[in-house]
């Protein structure tokens, strides 16, 4: 096939010219060609002389009784199939990207606060639609926010609260409170901690850019019991916080997800008794301009945590 895009002058050539032409080529008569095409048999013949033109060769012989290939048409015509054929599949690809049952879909993930939540939905996300490929980014809350809000993360998941209104929210899980004390503490041993027995000692927080519903909860409930926390250490990462409490720095309280399935070496883990939840995590995304893949996603993660709750198996719909 000539190459369209050679010389200084680069060549104009339609699709559809190139299918005119196939079809010509393949009913060797001009009038069942239009007839195949829908096209009036002038219109078809104008379609070819363009393309001859633009090609500066000529593709077909004509006589009143027959329509040969020349050399020249001979020559494009393997190409010119397989470039319909390309462009054919291409249109196939976009259409599937655009109702969602293939391309990527960006998920943003606080590995501290949302990395228990995730595994079994991402599994079932990729049973549903096999062909819509994850792409992961690990990061902190303000930072995952911040880049759905730019919107190079189609979704986030993350701690909450989310109060900005720019951005659609759904709650995926809650959990309830732990209470982190040394090993040496007095109530390491107790089956539960009661948050007034707290009262006197020095706390490590959470910061409130980290995590804001456990900073602001775990200050309500120290409040309701009749006092307010003497916070002696305040960390910007999950993973200190059971660190400065084995040091003395005091104790802590967080969500249970935080503190699941880690060894805390010189640090007891205790049930807040009479606990709501504490923390919860989001999903965060932009409705407006939300492409079907994501849609999709926050639906699927939306309805497979709500049946993990409920201790319901997950249905899923493979696609594709």
């Amino acid at each position: 096939m000539p190459d369209l895009n050679a010389g200084e002058d680069k060549t104009t050539v339609e699709l559809r010219q190139i299918r005119f032409f196939v079809a010509v080529a393949e009913d060797r008569h001009f009038g069942r060609a239009a007839e195949r095409m829908y096209i009036a048999q002038p219109a078809l013949s104008q379609h070819i002389r363009r393309l001859e033109h633009e090609l500066d060769v000529r593709l077909f012989d004509r006589s009143a009784r027959h329509v040969r290939l020349t050399p020249a048409g001979d020559a494009f015509l393997d190409s010119a199939r397989r470039l319909l054929a390309q462009a054919d599949e291409a249109a196939r690809r976009a259409k599937r990207a655009e109702v969602g049952e293939s391309g990527s879909v960006s998920i943003g993930i606080d590995i501290a606060a949302a990395g228990t939540t995730l595994p079994a939905a991402l599994r079932g996300w990729s049973t549903r639609r096999p062909a819509v490929r994850p792409v992961l980014t690990a990061g902190r809350r303000p930072a995952l926010l911040d880049l759905v809000r730019r919107r190079e993360l189609d979704v986030a998941v993350l701690d909450g609260p989310v109060t900005d209104a720019a951005f659609e929210t759904e709650v995926l899980v809650e959990h309830d409170a732990v209470v982190l004390v040394p090993a040496t503490h007095p109530l390491a041993d107790a089956p539960s901690v009661d948050i007034a027995q707290l009262w006197s000692d020095d706390f490590v927080f959470l910061s409130r850019e980290v995590a804001p519903g456990l900073h602001d909860r775990t200050i309500a409930r120290c409040n309701a019991a009749g006092f307010s926390p003497a916070i002696s250490v305040e960390v910007d990462e999950p993973g200190l916080v059971p660190l400065a409490v084995a040091s003395g720095a005091g104790v802590a309280v967080l969500g249970s997800n935080y503190v699941a399935g880690r060894t805390l070496a010189g640090v007891a883990s205790r049930p807040l008794a009479a606990s709501a939840p504490m923390t919860s995590v989001l999903v965060v995304w932009i409705a407006a301009g939300a492409t079907r893949q994501t849609l999709d996603l926050v639906e699927t993660l939306i309805g497979f945590t709500r049946d993990a709750r409920r201790g319901a198996r997950p249905t899923l719909t493979a696609v594709g």
